[in-house]
């Protein structure tokens, strides 16, 4: 069975129409009473039987005309013709306000497609034609499908209507009052229900369109739909779906996909401001169903805001969202993609920097080149292919997997766009994942691939290892181009847990003497990843806090001050990192803080361990708990670490850690819980977020075709200045 929508309904959808509370009649012709004037193109002429008009199509361009009428038009009339059809086509509605032209007045500009489906029995098709860029009709002409094969029309009335009101009403409708003047289309009427109105859709497709209405996407940029849909039989539990938004006057519609989950009541924001092809007020809203789905859907609300329609309950099913079914376990993800961005043709807008009162740090995982073979994009692209980043780079040919394009970390492009949206949602630190290496003779070496976004992306550079640059575009003296701080992880575990002759004078010449290098107190950041293989490295603790005293002293010596040093993992107490000259601890991501349950799975021959833990009802109240066992430990030299999500399922890892109904909401509800452990606290305004593109292991803020902006809205949202 077949789950698309018919191409003429595509063209159409957002000028059919159903049935009005008190539709006003400006013209009726009721065929009871004879052909009353109407004409044909039809060698065969018209004829009345059984109070019907009856149209004998021979399968050519045939239509019958109206007798001379004189309509003042208006945007919220419709054309309805109650008819019954031995074919399914599309038929199209033409009018005329005058006889001038090849045509005698009519052309394709001033028409409207509608669907017509076979039906022994009369039904109601209705299409508002927009016809009010004409200040008067003269005539309307309605063609028989086209290229159907011959065919019998039976015509029972063509009526024009108006609606109770002819002014434009907001986008702001709550169906438990009523149809609220809302419209169904091919055939039926919408019926009040209680806390709703609902539609029996059609094998065919059906929509369902709203009145005239006055909405600016500018100021209202969010469209919320709360609708309950039937249990169909779709591929994926998923209903294929539209939202089509109608510019004023005769431009083109905008059709955005929309996926419904089938047999639930659901909630979905669409935001419609950055939408390709939307320019001005929209003046009508559909949501069409696709063909193939029948059964009883019901509209409960659908509002035009400032924001996405809130959730209450974070163990409710999360607002502008849907579930993702795939081979293994299902993922939340937008209801409505938001499209894809070339950096090889699109630069940022100019940044509007949103302040805040933290220090807001994100996670940077930079390893996304070409040599990124093992957990990269091509991982990505065949294991979990809905996880793709809004950037891409149409001329990058080796980024290219699966038949999705990608982009390299080290495109300079990239991280313009990268620093634009942080610095837009309050976002003011970059912590960067930076490896270093030790060659056979015991020396540093900047080599490993993932240093390059660093070095060369946000540094400017030409390649890795190059002199250091005196300054960076992204210090704050370059034009147009926003400031960000930025700092580094020495990331020392297995393969980069040398300490190489040279590391330290690296580390402060390269990145700690940049002028937008992060301080602490006045003391340059440099976050180490484990203690406990910085001294099985070295040998022992003595030689550990010799090779962190070393890198002290030399950053003294360049006048940088001495570094203020947290660790991630391995601290046991603060004598113990004391002992090693660490000032404070942090975290990268927190697993299984509030519990979790152990699933095996089959991967290949090998049996991995899954462990779940679930979002709302664990990772947040775990979180909680154990910030205030760190805070009251280590005091302010803990620096509060979050964990937006984690799902490592496409990974392939013996032990995969996977957080469920993580949605943006949840996050906002973490990042409330985190201030207020901080300000009870009395600990540093600092909070870091993991990560930022963490993209196997189902980690990242960055904006995505699974989660749009969301979760940067959500940091906003919180983060902000006076939030």
């Amino acid at each position: 069975m077949s789950y698309s929508l018919p191409v003429c309904l595509a063209l159409t959808l957002a000028v059919a129409t159903a049935v009005v509370s008190e539709p006003i009649t400006l013209k009726e012709w009721d065929f009871h009473n004879g052909i009353q004037g109407w004409t044909t193109n039809n060698p065969k002429p018209l004829r009345i039987e059984d109070g019907a008009l009856v149209v004998d199509f021979p399968g050519t361009d045939v239509g019958i005309f109206s007798p001379d009428i004189d309509l003042k038009t208006a945007p919220n009339q419709v054309a309805e013709v109650r008819l019954k059809s031995t074919m399914t086509g599309t038929a199209e509605w033409f009018w005329r306000s005058d006889t001038k032209g090849p045509y005698g007045g009519y052309s394709g500009e001033a028409s409207e497609r509608v669907l017509i489906a076979e039906s022994a029995d009369f039904q109601t098709i209705r299409a508002r034609p927009a016809w009010q860029d004409r200040a008067q009709i003269i005539n309307i002409r309605f063609d028989m499908p086209e290229n159907e094969g011959p065919g019998v029309y039976r015509i029972a009335s063509i009526r024009i209507l108006g609606t109770t009101s002819g002014k434009p009403v907001p986008a702001d409708f709550d169906f438990a009052k009523g149809t609220q003047d809302w419209w169904l289309q091919p055939t039926g009427a919408l019926a009040v229900t209680r806390g709703g109105v609902r539609a029996a859709l059609s094998a065919t497709g059906t929509q369902i369109v709203s009145p005239i209405v006055d909405l600016d996407p500018a100021a209202t940029p969010w469209v919320s739909l709360d609708v309950t849909t039937p249990a169909a039989l779709v591929p994926d539990g998923r209903i294929p779906a539209t939202l089509v938004l109608s510019p004023e006057g005769r431009a083109k519609p905008v059709i955005v996909p929309v996926y419904l989950a089938a047999g639930r009541r659901g909630s979905y924001s669409v935001r419609i401001d950055r939408l390709p092809g939307l320019k001005g007020h929209v003046q009508s809203i559909s949501l069409g169903i696709a063909a193939g789905v029948t059964g009883d859907l019901v509209l409960h609300s659908l509002r035009a805001a400032k924001e996405p329609a809130p959730v209450s309950d974070l163990n409710a099913p999360a607002t502008g969202l849907e579930m993702q079914t795939q081979a293994w376990r299902r993922e939340y993800r937008l209801a409505v993609a938001p499209q894809r961005i070339d950096v090889a043709t699109q630069a940022p807008p100019e940044t509007k920097p949103v302040s805040s009162d933290y220090t807001v740090a994100m996670w940077y995982f930079a390893a996304w080149e070409p040599e990124y073979t093992w957990d990269g994009w091509g991982q990505v692209g065949e294991r979990s292919p809905w996880r793709i980043p809004l950037l891409y780079d149409s001329t990058d040919a080796q980024m290219r997997y699966n038949g999705i394009q990608f982009y390299r970390a080290s495109n300079q492009r990239v991280l313009d766009w990268h620093v634009h949206w942080m610095c837009e949602h309050a976002i003011n630190l970059m912590l960067w994942d930076w490896y270093p290496q030790e060659d056979n003779a015991g020396n540093f070496t900047p080599g490993f691939f993932g240093n390059r976004a660093l070095e060369i992306g946000f540094l400017g550079k030409q390649k890795l290892g190059d002199p250091p640059v005196a300054t960076n575009r992204f210090a704050g003296g370059t034009p147009g181009v926003p400031r960000m701080d930025f700092a580094v992880m020495w990331t020392n575990h297995a393969g980069h847990n040398g300490v190489g002759r040279g590391l330290a004078e690296y580390i402060v010449d390269q990145f700690m003497l940049q002028p937008n290098y992060y301080k602490m107190d006045g003391r340059p950041l440099l976050i180490l990843w484990s203690v406990d293989d910085l001294v099985n490295d070295v040998g022992g603790v003595a030689k550990a806090k010799a090779a962190l005293d070393h890198l002290r002293d030399y950053a003294k010596q360049r006048g940088v001050g001495d570094p203020y040093i947290a660790v991630v993992n391995g601290a046991r107490s603060p004598a113990q990192i004391k002992a090693v000259g660490i000032d404070g601890i942090t975290g990268y991501n927190y697993c299984l803080t509030g519990g979790s349950r152990q699933e095996p799975r089959r991967v290949g021959d090998r049996t991995v361990q899954d462990y779940l833990e679930d979002f709302p009802t664990q990772t947040i109240p775990g979180h909680t708990k154990l910030w205030a066992k760190l805070a009251d430990t280590y005091g302010r030299d803990y620096l509060l670490a979050t964990s937006p999500m984690q799902d490592w399922e496409p990974t392939f890892r013996d032990g995969n850690y996977i957080m469920q109904r993580n949605t943006p909401d949840a996050y906002r509800e973490m990042l409330r819980r985190a201030k207020a452990t901080i300000e009870q606290k009395g600990l540093r305004k600092f909070i870091n977020m993991e990560a930022w593109n963490e993209w196997l292991e189902g980690s990242y803020m960055e904006p995505s075709t699974q989660w749009g902006y969301e979760y940067l809205e959500a940091v906003k949202d919180v983060m902000g200045s006076g939030k």
